[in-house]
């Protein structure tokens, strides 16, 4: 016991005499959140190689899908999408990206904003898995795959994650896409 007690006063007296921080308790320098600033995140797609349309392969439709985990397997996808767990843009229901611009020339980028709802989203919200997926076929809930995907390690196919909070709009969050070369589905 008499051991203990002596540790703890020359533990005191060590830390009393230890250079500290000389400002005390300051604010850091963060600048504070606007409440009317967006929130959410955006980037440039980059496309190569596009497939040509042959009766196997077709680009039917062109929509990034954030998800909060990476799906496992195509019941996965559906369950994750009706619990809010990913981002489908554009959103279900509205007109995907096309493969050809309005004049008709294959894309070689598309720079695009995803826009989060906060009080309707659920926020800080982290994605760990952010694709380009293509339809190459008929079913629109099976004939998916990855195009690109967004990583913090060019040259792999390890998805990087962001983590998108209220007021902050994440920038630079790109996507490149080799339709030769695309990701392995982390699906079955």
């Amino acid at each position: 016991m008499k051991r203990k007690h002596i540790a703890a006063v020359i533990l005191s007296a060590f830390l009393l005499h230890s250079p500290g921080c000389d400002k005390g308790i300051a604010p850091l320098n963060i600048p504070p959140i606007d409440p009317n600033a967006p929130t959410g995140f955006g980037g440039i797609i980059y496309f190569t190689n596009w497939p040509t349309d042959s009766v196997d392969i077709k680009v039917q439709e062109l929509r990034i899908a954030a998800f909060k985990e990476a799906p496992v397997d195509t019941t996965g996808l559906f369950f994750e999408f009706l619990r809010g767990n990913v981002i489908i843009y554009p959103p279900v229901g509205t007109t995907a990206y096309s493969k050809r611009d309005s004049t008709g020339r294959l894309r070689d980028s598309i720079h695009y904003e995803i826009f989060l709802r906060p009080g309707v989203d659920s926020l800080p919200a982290t994605y760990t898995y952010i694709a380009m997926a293509w339809r190459d076929g008929p079913n629109v809930f099976a004939d998916w795959r990855p195009a690109g995907l967004y990583t913090t390690q060019p040259g792999t196919f390890n998805p990087g994650s962001i983590t998108v909070t209220r007021g902050r709009f994440l920038r630079n969050i790109d996507i490149h896409c080799d339709f030769r070369n695309p990701p392995p589905r982390p699906w079955q």
